[in-house]
């Protein structure tokens, strides 16, 4: 159980303090979870041991730079180990290997040259790595300990389960029992659909890159926020009162609206944010639009529910309507979760070859007038990638979108609506900055002469 004086605070944060009945306009709302500040008696943060298995996909894809990579990171990963985190090291092909089972990490040179020994070949059994990564954790998941499967790969799976709704299925049954997955996308050709669904679906974190100096801060921000964990697996629904609409808004949903979503481990001295978007009609009660609620698991292993917190808004008349400021940290945050649709919609474009019709529709995103500044950066580096590299670009709005939707917020409001200083990101915790770029997508440079390199 949580403290009383360690409560999370909801807040509720209108656009508007107001709302027209049956408006052909929907009202959008932000609402925050928000951690508090962590308690000087607690000293430094500290994390729960950790339990990881490092999957490395070795299949003949992999080969050159991408199995480089993964084998550099997951050495970075070993040597960065406390004394008391155990680790497994997995090796997969079209064969599953087991180079390392669990272990408290004692001799970290030794395993290092074990995973440096590793080298790529056959086709790929995707599924079958993590699987078994899953095994080597599953007899020893504990409330008081983390257990995180890490997939390196460039997700090409060709080899067993193949059914990505029954991967992510099965990647959401072991999340549920405990056992959480992060994914890191390699090399130019690697599958985002399969790799990001993986991460979402496991409550983890995807990152993509091409080296292991790219892949640096992108671990460092994972096990960051596994250090400063307040709560994890949070996950936030909605559910509209009598005569209303309400979905989050941040994705296109083929088989529905959304009205509940993943947002992760909630650090402390933090928040995470959702937008709903709430289309009021005749008979609505002002007093009860929608009703919100939080779930989340405890660093001890507990579920713990926060809520209903219910919306409420005074009925207004179009002229009162139209003289209500607005907020301009909600409408910033209003512009980036309509933005991550949009791009969503755009990378479908893409990913049809429709590249001019693509570049417009990010030409025209840059025009809203409620977008932060960090929003607009990041669109036009996805416009500038696109003219660069359309399957980079393709990828990259893939993981843009999704840290649209879902990275952690600073507890204190300000952040959506100001302006974006690099020098400024720097000072902050690795899981607060926002950045244009999600990943390293360059491709690898010819050598001189023009010549591709060999895989």
């Amino acid at each position: 159980m949580i403290p009383p004086m360690n409560q999370p605070k909801i807040e509720i944060l209108p656009l508007k303090k107001g709302f027209l009945r049956a408006a052909a306009d929907a009202t959008h709302v932000l609402v925050r979870i928000v951690a508090p500040t962590q308690p000087a008696d607690l000293g430094n943060p500290t994390r729960a041991p950790l339990d990881l298995a490092l999957v490395i996909d070795r299949s003949s894809s992999m080969s050159g730079r991408p199995i480089e990579a993964a084998l550099e990171s997951a050495v970075r990963i070993v040597r960065g180990l406390r004394h008391d985190d155990r680790v497994t090291v997995i090796a997969f092909d079209d064969r599953i290997e087991v180079v390392q089972p669990l272990t408290a990490v004692t001799d970290r040179e030794a395993l290092a040259n074990r995973i440096k020994a590793i080298d790529a070949r056959g086709s790929t059994n995707l599924f079958g790595g993590w699987e078994e990564g899953v095994k080597q954790l599953a007899p020893f998941t504990r409330k008081d300990r983390i257990a995180r499967v890490i997939l390196l790969s460039d997700g090409q799976a060709n080899q067993g389960q193949l059914n990505e709704a029954e991967i992510f299925s099965q990647v959401a049954k072991a999340a549920g029992a405990g056992i959480t997955t992060s994914t890191v996308g390699l090399g130019h050709g690697f599958n985002e659909a399969l790799m990001t669904g993986m991460a979402t679906a496991g409550e983890g974190v995807a990152n993509f890159g091409q080296t292991a100096d790219d892949l640096d801060e992108a671990f460092e921000e994972q096990f960051a926020i596994i250090s400063n964990s307040f709560l994890r697996q949070v996950k936030v629904s909605v559910q509209g009162g009598s005569d209303v609409q309400a979905r989050l808004v941040g994705e296109i949903l083929e088989n529905g609206i959304a009205r509940s979503r993943k947002l992760g481990t909630l650090p402390w001295d933090a928040s995470l944010v959702a937008v709903i978007e709430l289309k009021v009609g005749a008979l609505a009660k002002a007093d009860a639009l929608a009703a919100v609620n939080f779930e989340a698991v405890t660093k001890e292993g507990d579920v713990v529910k926060f809520g209903p917190e219910l919306i409420s808004l005074p009925e207004v008349d179009l002229a009162a309507y139209s003289t209500l400021p607005v907020d301009a940290d909600v409408a910033a945050a209003v512009g980036e979760a309509i933005t991550s649709e949009k791009i969503e919609a755009i990378e479908h474009l893409v990913r049809s070859g429709k590249l001019v019709e693509a570049k417009k529709e990010l030409a025209d995103l840059l025009l809203r007038g409620d977008l932060s500044n960090w929003a607009k950066q990041k669109i036009e580096y996805l416009k500038e990638l696109l003219d660069e590299d359309a399957i980079m670009a393709m990828k990259a709005m893939r993981y843009g979108r999704s840290r649209m939707m879902s990275q952690t917020k600073m507890s204190a409001m300000g952040e959506f609506s100001a302006e974006l200083c690099e020098a400024d990101e720097v000072i902050k915790p690795v899981y607060l900055r926002r950045k244009r770029a999600d990943g390293q997508a360059s491709k690898p440079k010819p050598p001189q002469g023009g010549q591709t390199p060999q895989a």
